[in-house]
């Protein structure tokens, strides 16, 4: 009798062992599956960024957000690595900006230089910090060349890779960088986050803060209005297809907040947050 029991717990052991491998081999193979997909070739001309850092608080100048602009275009949202080095051309800033080519050799130059220096501050309100990073570590510029080298910080890194993990929004390059006011190409970007509603409704005080004015340079709203707001509306009318409605909302008889509407007068398709499996090829 012992031995039979014993006969039965072998057999059990090697059932059980049977079992294991094979439950190992199917999910080392899915395993290889996914690791052997390769993510689509990024849109150059598409940048993808987290809601976060869209609403992040800085200040910089038009070629070091043209040039911040283009970097996020050679990363695909769902790239998990963005630590290699990355190429930018001043003949591609040219192209896509329309300025004097040598213009643009000194402007990719000096806006990646910027970039190195310029403090993104980001608020985290469920978590009560406030985090400050740079975006770019370390550039070279091949002088003779017309041409760069960078790579993004470990910081910024988070805001902009896996980003089907969490919300994102994708806008055209080609659009943007032909703005010549900073805060029209932050306007684009925040309406852009609500592209597919047409509507977006935004503190004034959190507007401010998001462009890196100080209530001290502008205290009144009228100046707000007339030197920022106004100007950034206007050059996006003009220069996409997008046409912007506005309107302040008042507490009382202070304006504590602006109401958008947008839409586009030809459609065009926009990116949209893809699910997984659309990412790869």
């Amino acid at each position: 009798m012992p031995s039979t029991n014993q006969g039965l717990k072998e057999r059990e052991n090697i059932l059980l062992t049977f079992t294991s491998s094979v439950r190992f081999l199917k999910l080392l193979t899915k395993g290889f599956v996914v690791l052997e997909k390769k993510l689509k070739r990024p849109d150059q001309n598409m940048a993808s960024q987290s809601n976060k850092l869209i609403e992040s608080a800085y200040k910089m100048s038009i070629p070091a957000k043209r040039v911040m602009l283009m970097l996020l275009g050679q990363i695909h949202p769902g790239q998990q690595d963005v630590s290699p080095k990355i190429k930018i051309y001043a003949t591609d800033y040219a192209e896509k900006t329309g300025i004097d080519p040598s213009q643009a050799y000194k402007d990719i130059k000096n806006g990646c230089d910027e970039l190195m220096g310029t403090i993104i501050t980001t608020r985290h309100k469920n978590e009560k910090t406030t985090e400050k990073c740079v975006v770019v570590s370390w550039m070279k510029y091949h002088d003779e060349e017309g041409w760069l080298e960078a790579t993004f910080t470990q910081w910024i890194a988070p805001y902009i890779h896996s980003l089907h993990k969490i919300g994102y929004t994708t806008i055209a390059i080609d659009e943007a960088v032909k703005f010549k006011r900073f805060y029209t190409i932050r306007l684009y970007e925040l309406l852009m986050q609500f592209s597919s509603t047409g509507e977006r409704h935004i503190k004034l005080e959190s507007l401010r803060e998001i462009y890196h004015v100080d209530i001290s340079k502008y205290p009144k709203f009228a100046a707000f209005r007339k030197w920022v707001l106004e100007p950034s509306i206007l050059e996006i009318n003009e220069k996409t297809s997008w046409k912007i409605k506005w309107e302040p909302k008042k507490t009382g008889k202070k304006v504590t907040s602006i109401s958008f509407t947008f839409e586009q007068d030809t459609p065009k398709k926009q990116e949209k947050c893809p699910d997984t499996m659309e990412m790869f090829a």
